[in-house]
């Protein structure tokens, strides 16, 4: 089975962005078990320190925090 684009792209470990444009800042850990076969991304809410999963496709759509 061929890798499509999305599944060939890293995860950004480390990096710091905010859900849309104005909310909170969370930070990428790793990758994360697909749930309905689509990718997902472990992170940290930097506000409050909880730890959760989130849509691989939603992530790279964030943008980096400033």
């Amino acid at each position: 089975m061929a890798a499509t684009a999305t599944q060939s792209v890293a995860v950004p470990v480390g990096v710091i962005k905010s859900f849309g444009r104005y909310g909170p800042e969370y930070q990428v850990l790793g990758q994360a078990e697909p749930v309905d076969g689509k990718r997902r991304v472990r992170i940290v809410l930097v506000r409050t320190g909880e730890e959760t999963t989130y849509g691989f496709d939603a992530m790279m759509a964030d943008p980096e925090a400033l």
